[in-house]
């Protein structure tokens, strides 16, 4: 997931005080319509079985897919996933804004090895490019009247600065499968597990005979991370264009996606995003030699403005949390008025900063830059301050800054818990987590899935991966416990089957 580029448009905050009481909402409602195909099953199958049932019979009995891999295969999908991970596909923010500029040759690296490691998908499958490296693969179905599924993941990571090398236990670039399960290197969490899981999974189809009655894309774009060319944007026109509007059944992406919390496990699909603005601080003082310097230079000026943004955070909005699992009495209490939803949001942010960071704008100061020379003063400092929000501030509420140079993105539509596509995802992961609770959650980065929203409403950002077989994305040491890849392969295994099984 990315913080979106400085060339972005700003658009106006979309409101979504309502969305954001409904997105946390782990009702009951939600365990009455999850739970409608988890049917008891004496015989267990292997991945590679096709359990097609008639879609008559869907709500009463969905494929049959395993919770777990054969174990004498787990080799193989790691291996899948480990080279993926050793071919470096980085991105930057101000990278070129075309996709046949030579700084993405990269990517013709990446896409020959899955080429290689996948010849049964490429070979069977239709590819397409867009902005030369965007990947758009189709799996035609045989009847053009069901509305197609749409499965993303990207190509792109985001980079290793070379002053933090010496701080990763190992390589980041090896994919180091240690003798705990994890396998350590860039990207493996953010989001190549995702792609190779979706590639994976489609060659298991193959391989048992699958032929899909509803046509599939694997959509995998390649600067989500950073970089303007917008190849998400390139595909999902060309879908528009050959489906139109509110043509798609249902889209996953990255996000969300399996948490312990509250006594209870919860299948946590991202039903939405929240919106981001980047904010740039510009300090332009006179400059001089540094031999006789000021009581404060243009950085000391800078950096005691950044001190006074990060001391003043943006006030923690409201969300709504049901009555599932443990919970503190007194967070319940607050929890029974929307009166006191505030103080409830409040309760939780102050004990988990990622519930802080969902309840709340939050502000990160990224980037900073300011002087050329050791003996010159400084005659222009910068900060880069993004900000991620879920609804516009309380009227009347002072801002701290005008925008400057800003960037950024709306938030997403909400996609709705309820429905032909929610049913057949929250009955698919009942199936392989029966005793979970699924229930919508809001994330708190930025998906390629926000060039798709003309699509559908029907966008879950999930990947089955518990939180803690999936760790530090994004900084050092990144890593995934196989386990996770494995289970991300089932759930897209059995989600592809009943998707293409279901009728209204």
């Amino acid at each position: 997931m990315r913080g979106l580029p400085l060339d972005e448009r700003p658009r106006n905050p979309t409101s979504l005080k309502v969305a954001l009481f409904r997105m946390i909402v782990l009702a009951l409602s939600l365990f009455t319509v999850t739970a409608l195909v988890v049917v008891s099953h004496d015989q267990h199958f292997a991945i590679l079985h096709t359990g097609r049932t008639n879609p008559r019979d869907f709500h009463r009995l969905p494929v049959q897919c395993p919770a777990q891999i054969p174990g004498q295969r787990r080799g193989m999908y790691a291996d899948r996933l480990r080279g993926a991970v050793r071919v470096r596909t980085e991105t930057f923010d101000g990278a070129p804004t075309v996709g046949d500029d030579a700084w993405y040759d990269k990517f013709y690296d990446l896409e020959a090895y899955l080429v290689d490691t996948f010849p049964d998908v490429f070979g069977s499958l239709q590819l397409k490019h867009f902005a030369t490296h965007g990947l758009l693969l189709t799996w035609k179905g045989s009847d053009a009247s069901l509305q197609p599924l749409v499965l993303m993941a990207h190509q792109d990571t985001v980079p290793v600065p070379e002053q933090t090398l010496s701080r990763w236990t190992h390589p980041p670039f090896e994919a180091v499968l240690d003798d705990d399960g994890w396998i350590w290197g860039r990207g493996v969490a953010d989001c190549k597990s995702l792609l190779v899981a979706h590639l994976s999974a489609v060659s298991e189809l193959l391989k048992a005979g699958f032929k899909p009655k509803r046509t599939v894309h694997l959509s995998f774009g390649f600067d989500e991370e950073g970089g303007g060319v917008h190849s998400a944007r390139a595909m999902a026109a060309h879908l528009e264009d050959i489906y139109g509007l509110d043509s798609i059944f249902m889209i996953v992406d990255e996000g969300g996606g399996i948490q312990e919390g509250f006594g209870q496990t919860w299948v946590a699909p991202s039903t939405g995003e929240k919106g981001s603005v980047n904010i740039q601080l510009s300090v332009n003082v006179p400059g001089g030699h540094s031999s006789i310097p000021p009581a404060h230079t243009g950085i000391g000026i800078l950096s005691a403005i950044v001190s006074t943004v990060e001391a003043n955070p943006p006030p923690v909005f409201t969300m709504c949390l049901a009555e599932h699992g443990t919970i503190d009495a007194a967070l319940k209490k607050l929890l029974q008025h929307e009166r006191t939803w505030p103080a409830a949001a409040q309760w939780m942010a102050e004990r988990n900063p990622g519930d802080a960071a969902r309840l709340s704008t939050t502000q990160a100061v990224d980037i900073i830059g300011g002087g050329v020379k050791v003996n010159a003063l400084p005659e222009e400092a910068h900060a880069i301050v993004n900000h991620r929000f879920g609804e516009e501030p309380p009227a009347g509420e002072a801002r701290y800054l005008r925008l400057s140079t800003p960037g950024g993105a709306e938030a997403s539509p909400v996609t709705p818990a309820k429905g032909n596509a929610w049913e057949v995802f929250a009955a698919t992961s009942r199936h392989l987590y029966p005793d979970a609770i699924v229930a919508p959650y809001l994330t708190t980065g930025g998906t390629d899935t926000r060039s798709f929203v003309n699509l559908t409403r029907a966008i879950f950002r999930f990947q089955a991966v518990r939180d803690k077989e999936r760790v530090n994305a994004h900084t050092v040491d990144e890593r995934l416990h196989l386990d996770g890849h494995l289970n991300s392969i089932a759930w897209v295994h059995a989600l592809m089957q009943n998707v293409d099984a279901f009728r209204e």
